[in-house]
């Protein structure tokens, strides 16, 4: 059951991940007198003057940084549980985080990414692209401790994590090989949507495997993984209806609305 919800959580945050990563591109267009439209995995970016194009490229992956931040802070303020919502909070806070680490890392190689469209407006020498991908790079380092730590943090009660062995087939079969389950997930929201970007969307959401890899081989978590709860007082592993209902509405929405474009 770990399995089956770790990858429908995923799938669920993913889609909510994207839309208000392009929400924020929109805001910020809207708060400049433009009138945009969000779709699925992109916005329709107004183009004007040099800052404004700056300010509407740059919403996207800070916004993205910021609510999973925030959403970084809801998930470390409750207890070490099993549970879908748990998981959905776990994979919101971190997406939105490797939103923008991610976006750092393609600065180089992805033109039609936010981070290569700033460099382009600021004239970035080759160079520094680089640098800006061995930044993203390292934080992806720093940060798989943090995150090995809040895997844990959502083992169900009775899971062995004392060795480092076990730690790291926990996170393979409950977050790795679920990621790629959760892509396909994700997949279906693409329907309708233009090809390209729905592409591009697929491939930065498999994108995010970089921290769950680099989570597998840390030997000790940088937080100490809180105790989990007693069998007795654990929820009992099941998929929860409620978060299928949730990802087949996202699914709809995105299929029957963002396709279309929806003005912010």
């Amino acid at each position: 059951m770990l399995f089956v919800n770790s990858a429908l959580a995923f799938a669920t945050a993913q889609l909510l991940t994207a839309a208000l990563h392009e929400t924020c591109h929109g805001l910020v267009a809207q708060a400049l007198g433009f009138a945009p439209k969000i779709h699925a995995f992109y916005e329709n970016n107004p183009t004007g003057t040099p800052a404004q194009s700056a300010a509407i490229l740059a919403a996207g992956p800070i916004g993205s940084l910021v609510l999973g931040g925030l959403f970084r802070l809801w998930y470390g303020r409750g207890k070490a549980l099993y549970g879908f919502w748990r998981l959905l909070l776990f994979w919101l806070a971190w997406l939105g985080i490797m939103e923008f680490v991610n976006y750092l890392i393609v600065t180089p190689w992805l033109a039609a990414g936010d981070t290569a469209k700033l460099a382009d407006i600021f004239g970035a020498p080759l160079w520094t692209r680089y640098a800006i991908a061995l930044l993203g790079a390292g934080f992806v380092f720093l940060l798989a401790p943090f995150a090995a730590a809040d895997m844990f943090a959502t083992a169900p009660a009775g899971t062995p994590l004392d060795e480092p062995r076990a730690r790291r087939k926990y996170i393979l079969r409950g977050f790795y090989l679920p990621l790629f389950a959760g892509v396909v997930l994700t997949g279906l929201a693409g329907i309708g949507g233009r090809p390209e970007f729905v592409f591009f969307g697929l491939l930065g959401t498999l994108g995010n495997i970089d921290l769950v890899a680099a989570s597998l081989y840390v030997r000790r978590p940088v937080l100490t993984p809180p105790p989990l709860a007693e069998p007795a007082a654990a929820p009992q592993p099941r998929i929860e209806p409620a978060g299928i209902a949730l990802y087949v509405a996202l699914v709809l929405f995105y299929v029957l609305v963002l396709s279309r474009g929806l003005p912010v």
